[in-house]
This record gives C-alpha cells, structure tokens and sequence, in this order.
C-alpha cells in the first residue's frame, strides 16, 4: 500500500480526540487475526488456477469490508459510499489516499462465494478460537438460548408456497415460515445461540426457519465441553435432564409446569436461581438489536440470510472479547 501525503500528514496529527468509530475500528484491528482469516478464504482465489483476469482485490480488503459492513449496519451500496468517503474505512481496510474504492458489487460478489463454499463456520469458528486463545473462555457452562428474526419479506400462505415451488421467483423469500409467540404471530427466522457462561461470548450459533423449537436446536449450540447447561423453560425435556446426570454436568434449565398444575414454592425458587445465571444469554441479543441496528432480515433466503446472522455473531464476539481484555488488570 502507497502511504500519500494526505495519509502521512494525517498520521503525524497532533489531535487527541477520536471519533467512536475510529476507536470500534481500532478494537477490531488489534483483536482479530486477519491473515488467520484470510488463509480460510484463499482457496477462493482464481488466479492461483491460472484463469488469468485482472489482479483480485486482496482478501484482507474484502474481509474487512464485509466486517465494517456489519459492524455499522450498511446496505453494500451504502459501504462503497462510506468508503470513498471517510478516510478511517479506508485506513481500516488497508486502501491508500490514491487507490480505487472498490464497487459495492465486490462485496455481494465475496458474500455470494462465502455461501457458496460453506465458508461461514471456518470464519465463525475461527473468531471463537482467537477469543479462546487469550484465556477469555472459561468453559464452565452454556447457556443457550433463541430469538425471532423477521422477515423483511411479505408472509406466503402454503398455497402460494407450493405454486413457487413450481415457478420459483427471487424476489419473493420462500425459506421463511411461521411461528407464534406469546399470542403474536412472526414471519420470517430463528437465531440459536450457546454462550459462555463467565465471558458472555457465543461459542456456538445456528440459524433455522422460525418454526423450529428451540429444543429442537439445542444439541447443535452445545460445545461439548461445559461442565453446566442453562435455557429457559423451552428447553426443559427429562431425557436431556437424565443424560446431563449421567455426564456429570449441572442441568440449569428452569423448570416447567405440567398441564393443569402450578409449580412448587421450591421449583419457583430454583427457577428465580437459574435465571440469575441463565439471563446473561440476553446480552448478545440485546447488544445486536441496539447496537447493530438488527430488525429484519431482507435477503430472499435462507443461506443469504444467515450471513447476515453469522456476521452479527461474530462481531458481537469481537466487541465483547475486547471488553473482556479491558478489563483485564494490567
């Protein structure tokens, strides 16, 4: 990269003050291993078979962008726009003062190969296991947990499901379906989480349509290696309660009612316990839909839409890793 002038004057400036975007940009750059990340998506790299073509934009460039692309909430129009023009994207992303930004379509382009190739759980993973490599996860439970994610998309009843099937149409998202919570009807998905008990980081996510119980889920969030389960009552089943004995592992899930009866003093009790614990599962979720701007998802399907959810995962992950290292004692 061409350092400018422009680029060195910047550098030598004598301000103190930073913009909090600089400093977000600045978290992100010192906790994440980019060439770790990259060396993930180089197979994606034609000019290693010889195809020829113009020299690629790095893989680095395209990996930043789409993080800055998530982490700020923009269309990818709206990232080709933000990029030309302010100078801490392009710093960030490793442009020079006198280097074409790339086009938005570059970006949909890399998201477009990444879900082609299944590349998403080597990123996610990947992430998780920088985070665990500075000691940040404890390991000493899981706590999981579901939320709804809308569809930007319009609800299709079965029959206009079942004509679509017939003559597909891309601008109409069949992957969504239906659920219904606390009386209130959805349209649209489901993200599933298992976090960190002590560290609050997500060790393990998936993405369903919105019809699937959360119960359904769970096995797929569990590590493997905590020592406790907690969930809310959705995820309460006696087989799950019996084999977590058998493993020696501290089953948290709160209590449920059984049809026609109310719960014991004791089991209200134990249940006000395990929330205390299992409450800190909303912390990903909520940070997302505050401080991601998460609404709706409006890609039209469901592969789309889960790099959507997996790159709010991870930045999360980032975010929250560099608190952790904060507020470490130096």
């Amino acid at each position: 990269m061409q350092i400018t002038l422009m680029d060195a004057l910047l550098g030598n400036s004598r301000r103190q003050k930073k913009s909090k975007a600089v400093e977000t940009l600045g978290a992100m750059e010192r906790l994440v291993d980019w060439e770790g990340l990259v060396e993930i998506v180089k197979p994606l790299d034609r000019t290693r078979e010889g195809r020829g073509g113009r020299p690629p934009i790095s893989f680095e460039i395209k990996l930043k962008m789409l993080f800055l692309q998530y982490t700020f909430n923009l269309s990818d129009e709206e990232l080709e726009d933000q990029l030309i023009d302010r100078l801490s994207f392009q710093q960030f992303v490793g442009l020079g003062y006198d280097e074409e930004i790339p086009d938005f379509t570059t970006l949909w382009h890399f998201k477009e190969a990444l879900v082609k190739n299944k590349m998403m759980d080597g990123i996610f993973e990947s992430i998780v296991g920088q985070i665990e490599a500075k000691g940040l996860i404890l390991k000493k439970g899981t706590i999981v947990d579901a939320t709804i994610l809308p569809s930007g998309n319009r609800y299709i009843t079965d029959a206009k499901r079942e004509s679509l099937e017939k003559k597909p149409s891309r601008q109409i998202d069949t992957d969504a379906r239906s659920t219904k919570k606390n009386g209130k009807k959805y349209f649209g998905y489901k993200g599933h989480i298992g976090v960190d008990v002590e560290s609050k980081i997500i060790r393990k996510r998936s993405f369903t349509s919105a019809e699937v119980h959360d119960l359904k889920e769970m096995e797929s969030v569990l590590s493997g290696d905590e020592k406790s389960i907690w969930g809310d009552k959705n995820y309460r089943c006696r087989r799950d309660k019996k084999a977590a004995r058998e493993l020696g592992l501290y089953y948290g899930v709160l209590d449920k009612r059984a049809r026609g009866k109310k719960l014991s003093n004791r089991q209200l009790k134990r249940n006000k316990q395990k929330s205390r614990v299992r409450n800190a599962v909303e912390h990903p979720f909520g940070f997302m839909k505050k401080k991601l701007k998460v609404s709706v998802l409006s890609a039209r399907n469901k592969m789309r839409n889960a790099v959507r959810f997996d790159m709010w995962c991870i930045v999360y992950n980032v975010f929250r890793a560099s608190f952790l290292i904060k507020r470490q004692p130096s």
